[in-house]
């Protein structure tokens, strides 16, 4: 009897033992960690753009129609995609500012789901648990200040259901949500008047009706008006479709069908047809070339005040292209950040079809009455040396081992009294032909979008800040250079970055480059978007805290049980032996 009784209290104070010990661990571990948990995120899903023809360097402009636009360049960073989708349709497509919440619920408004948007994200719901006579109406997608609130609207089944979607260009309403596709439960015979949800129009956007889809004699499917007053529901095969038509200018025309024409201005010697679009549409035009010249970009004032950016088109215009000579180009974007990719990319081709003699002036000997060689600065690059005509006593040559040699010729005075002979030095100065040249250094995003690019000369210092002003990186300037960062470390988490800027610095002979955040700092909404984000992340950690503790209890009570139970069977195969 005592040996059973010491057996099984041994048992319960080693399986005591296990679960406090690794208890203690979970909750050290977990506490120790502080915000690390990782969120859970969508798997995201490449941005779509519209569909439009790839157009060469140089062409006749194309015509493209907008469709769903995407954040381009000029897009701020805190603005994301989210696309909602349910039986392979999408429900809801739309940019929300990054840091909002997301929740999905059940049909009792019970969070099943949460996740705070970081990055562009597909999401996909799942059939939601439906009880006996009730059926699926639509999907509330709302959006509640910072939050995007994602919900199943059951509805009572009845004899017979009716669905209605939106096409492109607007939602539909219902109880204040908004959805592309809503499904109704009625009587037969009831009024299609009586059940039809609301519309919301997108912007630039108007609501031309209700249509019902048809086919016609030879079998063609098209869509047919419905007049809503003589329509009475008498089965559940029909659909019908809210439909929209653009109208960007404002004028109830169907911007389909309202035709403009573009012309265009080059001033070069590239000519363009008039091309004939419709309002609402986008032109993308060529990036034109012309020798010694920058292509500035298209304007629509012959001032050139007002640039064109390919915004969609509202009424019909003329086009003027500019163009600015490159050296001046060059000299004004000195050390100033160039936020346009392709005006970045001519500077760059101008550097490089420089003549190869521009920069050898500024190469030439210094006066050799220093004792230590100079490297001419930025402000001596294009500024040819002329020391040795001013100084007849210089007499620089170069030899073929890259080294420029500086021999004074005899001084009319003897060095030191008595000498009979010319006292004569040779000094070596390496010849580096990059010195004085301009190169272009380029900044991106780590995504690979471009950021910014600099014109800076040979050895210059460039020292990377972030908002706080704590340095993050340093380069100096050898060659043509392409620099990637991670614009998130450089400013607060209540900030927001509006781009770069540029200031230089003296520290004693050295002449710095500092780069750094111009921001913006976020309203109290934003501020409170971070702290509901860090409470968010701090429920999903100590929910897996606790799943770990319970999932290691679970282990040691398992074990206990099992060593209880192997007693208990070798105690009884022991006794049957004895009997």
């Amino acid at each position: 009897m005592w040996k059973k009784s010491k057996l099984v209290f041994l048992s319960s104070a080693l399986a005591f033992a296990i679960t406090s010990n690794a208890t203690n661990y979970v909750a050290f571990a977990t506490e120790g960690e502080e915000s690390k948990v990782t969120v859970p995120t969508v798997p995201t899903v490449p941005q779509e753009t519209a569909p439009q023809v790839t157009v060469p360097q140089v062409t006749e402009p194309q015509v493209i129609v907008p469709e769903a636009p995407k954040p381009e360049n000029g897009t701020p960073l805190n603005q994301n995609y989210v696309k909602i989708i349910f039986e392979n349709r999408v429900l809801f497509h739309e940019q929300l500012p990054t840091k909002t919440m997301i929740q999905v619920m059940n049909a009792s408004e019970e969070v099943l789901e949460s996740e705070v948007l970081s990055g562009d994200m597909k999401l996909e719901l799942d059939n939601p648990k439906i009880s006996k006579g009730k059926m699926l109406s639509y999907w509330s997608i709302e959006r509640k200040g910072d939050k995007l609130l994602i919900m199943p609207v059951l509805v009572t089944e009845k004899e017979l259901s009716v669905k209605f979607l939106s096409e492109e260009g607007g939602l539909l309403l219902q109880h204040n949500a908004q959805t592309k596709e809503i499904v109704k439960s009625v009587n037969k015979g009831t009024n299609l008047k009586d059940i039809l949800p609301e519309v919301n129009p997108k912007e630039n956007h108007k609501f031309t009706g209700w249509f019902k889809a048809v086919t016609t004699e030879d079998n063609k499917k098209t869509k047919e008006k419905v007049d809503i007053d003589d329509v009475k529901i008498t089965d559940s095969k029909t659909e019908y479709y809210a439909l929209f038509y653009p109208d960007f200018n404002n004028n109830n025309i169907d911007d389909r069908t309202e035709e403009i024409t573009v012309k265009f201005v080059t001033n070069s010697e590239e000519k363009f047809k008039d091309i004939k679009t419709h309002v609402g549409k986008q032109i993308k035009l060529p990036k034109l070339k012309k020798k010694d010249s920058v292509f500035m970009g298209w304007y629509t004032d012959e001032e050139y005040k007002d640039k064109f950016t390919g915004d969609i088109l509202t009424k019909s215009l003329t086009l003027y292209a500019k163009w600015e000579k490159a050296e001046k180009v060059i000299e004004d974007t000195q050390g100033k950040p160039i936020t346009d990719q392709d005006i970045s990319d001519q500077i760059e081709q101008a550097l490089k079809e420089r003549p190869q003699d521009y920069n050898s002036n500024v190469n030439q000997t210094p006066n050799s009455n220093e004792n230590t060689s100079k490297i001419p600065n930025s402000n001596d690059s294009k500024k040819p040396n002329n020391n040795t005509d001013s100084n007849p006593s210089v007499a620089p040559n170069t030899n073929n081992s890259g080294f420029t040699i500086v021999e004074p010729s005899e001084p009319s005075q003897p060095a030191y009294e008595g000498n009979t002979g010319a006292f004569k030095e040779t000094k070596y100065v390496f010849a580096n032909s990059n010195i004085g040249e301009d190169f272009m250094v380029k900044f991106f995003e780590k995504d690979g979008r471009f950021l910014f690019s600099l014109t800076l000369p040979y050895g210059k210092t460039i020292k990377l800040y972030d908002e706080n002003e704590n340095l993050k990186e340093e380069y100096a300037v050898r060659q043509d250079t392409s620099i990637t960062m991670d614009t998130k470390e450089y400013v607060n988490d209540v900030s927001r970055l509006a781009g770069f800027d540029t200031r230089e610095v003296r520290i004693n002979s050295i002449q710095i480059t500092e780069v750094f955040p111009k921001i913006k700092v976020e309203s109290e909404y934003s501020k409170r978007l971070a702290r509901e984000e860090a409470l968010a992340m701090e429920e999903i950690r100590k929910a897996d805290k606790m799943k770990s503790i319970y999932l290691i209890l679970s282990i040691s009570l398992a074990a206990v049980v099992v060593g209880i139970g192997a007693y208990l069977f070798i105690k009884r195969r022991r006794l049957a032996k004895e009997m």
